[in-house]
């Protein structure tokens, strides 16, 4: 258990999803369709960074691991909800692959180290 503990390190792999996500559905838009805001795939590109590129980022590097990694489940779970859903409406692809592993283990590493256990213990209640 420890060395899975180690491997999901929420923090690694917060900067992991954040590297991927912006290569795998970011640059393309922007390198096909440039800086233009007129465009509607380039806005929703530019959106994408702003609430989910930058808060991962931010949170890798700003809070302790126990905050990170509630965090990292807090965004990521819902994430890899959508893309089950997803599946279970529309049929696998396996270009869902991808992101369904990598937004499933960064919900697992917060999962695994976010102490819910103590979240709501008789002491700090």
């Amino acid at each position: 258990m420890e060395q899975l503990k180690k491997i999901l390190n929420p923090k690694i792999w917060l900067l992991i999803v954040a590297f991927g996500h912006t290569l795998a559905t970011i640059l393309p838009v922007l390198s096909d369709k440039g800086i233009n805001m007129e465009e509607t795939e380039v806005e929703y590109a530019v959106w994408r960074i702003v609430s989910m590129i930058l808060p991962m980022i931010f949170i890798a590097f700003i809070f302790t691991k126990e905050i990170q990694a509630r965090l990292a489940t807090a965004i990521a779970g819902p994430v890899w909800v959508m893309f089950v859903l997803w599946i279970l409406m529309e049929g696998f692809e396996t270009l869902l692959i991808p992101p369904l592993v990598l937004w499933g283990l960064l919900a697992l590493s917060g999962l695994l180290h976010g102490n819910f256990q103590n979240l709501m213990s008789s002491e700090e209640v």
